[in-house]
């Protein structure tokens, strides 16, 4: 085989933009400059593959070098630079000019560049919102990249949920308007249990990516309210009930495999309160069935160590059902006040010795009610 030209950084740039426009399922930036796995690849699977040299691509999952990523968002930069220069400075302006096709592409192209390498820069983000504004980017387009982007270690990044948020306003709210200002929309759409369901998929695999990912639960938390908004007006459009169900369900079954989970913890939280505060006798027998200040005394039980674990109970026994004041008071009686008098259940970790009756102390402090379910006084 002959030596291989050199690939220019403006080729380098083409290719990876046409890799995202194919919306890999992960995206994931690796260490290196991609020298290692082009040296050793296989002669036969150069010759029976295509070449995405120096990226990886395998299955839908897109495998990017880090010094290679860098070259090619310096040179994105110029692009974007250059592009930005053509249009107009003000929204409003850009939104109401018919822009050239050959500039839209390479907006969107340059832009992609820039999230992928910092998924903070409000300019790259606002100049997409404007072009999905502009009918010049389909937003279901824009989600599937969104998608891409947070199936990778930019999950973590606010701005990306925030985008998202408002892509599923221009996608699926009917109130939705060429002129909606881009700041204006959090009460969140679904026209199917499908577009639900991946929702609540991509925030899972975000989840699993970057643990206790406060901004990906958040999300969640949105888009489960969103539709018990819509359910209490009567809009129900995707069966809210059996939903309520498997969610909480499913969170609980999330926090048993991560106990230090604050934002997971949260959310069961929250939609527990909010679905008291809406009083629907359908939604609190679900808040019943699943006995969830249960959970999160045994949970306490078996992690008593979990900082985490005690704000879940805390709040969990604020959630009214008076069949649970027994159990809340054997809890007292025999977990809590042993741990408040240095009685400590026996444990194998000395963390657990340490902690473990620190926060009892602090569960008595902050709530005094629960001392008199044992009539102690501390």
């Amino acid at each position: 085989m002959g030596p291989r030209h050199a690939v220019s950084t403006s080729e380098t740039y083409e290719l990876l933009v046409s890799l995202l426009i194919k919306c890999p399922q992960t995206i994931e930036i690796l260490p290196g400059d991609g020298s290692t796995w082009t040296h050793t690849q296989n002669p036969d699977d150069i010759a029976s593959e295509p070449s995405f040299s120096p990226f990886l691509f395998v299955e839908g999952n897109l495998g990017i070098p880090q010094k290679i990523l860098y070259k090619v968002f310096l040179h994105a930069v110029d692009v974007f630079k250059s592009a930005r220069s053509r249009v107009p400075t003000r929204p409003t302006i850009m939104v109401q000019q018919n822009l050239d096709a050959s500039l839209v592409r390479i907006l969107i192209a340059s832009s992609s560049i820039l999230l992928l390498a910092n998924p903070s820069n409000q300019t790259a983000l606002n100049t997409r919102k404007h072009l999905v504004r502009m009918h010049q980017i389909d937003p279901h387009a824009e989600l599937r990249f969104l998608a891409s982007l947070l199936s990778s270690q930019h999950c973590k990044h606010a701005e990306l949920w925030y985008h998202r948020r408002w892509l599923l306003s221009a996608a699926y709210d009917p109130r939705f308007s060429d002129a909606a200002s881009v700041d204006s929309y959090c009460r969140l759409q679904f026209v199917s249990q499908e577009s639900l369901q991946r929702e609540l998929e991509l925030v899972s695999r975000a989840c699993e990516l970057y643990p206790r990912n406060y901004f990906a639960w958040t999300h969640r938390l949105i888009c489960i309210r969103s539709l018990l908004s819509d359910y209490l007006a009567g809009m129900d459009a995707v069966g809210f009930v059996p939903i309520f169900r498997n969610e909480i369900a499913g969170i609980k079954g999330w926090i048993d495999r991560h106990v230090s989970d604050y934002s997971a913890i949260h959310t069961i939280l929250a939609l527990s309160q909010a679905v008291v505060q809406s009083g629907d006798l359908s939604l609190m027998e679900i808040i019943i069935e699943e006995d969830i200040p249960g959970h999160a005394i045994s949970l306490v039980q078996e992690y008593p160590a979990h900082e985490a674990l005690w704000m879940y109970i805390r709040t969990a026994l604020s959630i009214p059902d008076s069949q649970q004041i027994p159990q809340i008071q054997q809890f007292v009686d025999h977990f809590v006040q042993p741990l408040v008098h240095s009685q400590h259940p026996k444990t194998d970790a000395k963390e657990d010795l340490v902690k473990a009756p620190q926060y009892a102390r602090q569960f008595m402090d902050r709530c005094p009610d629960y001392k008199f379910f044992c009539g102690h006084h501390t």
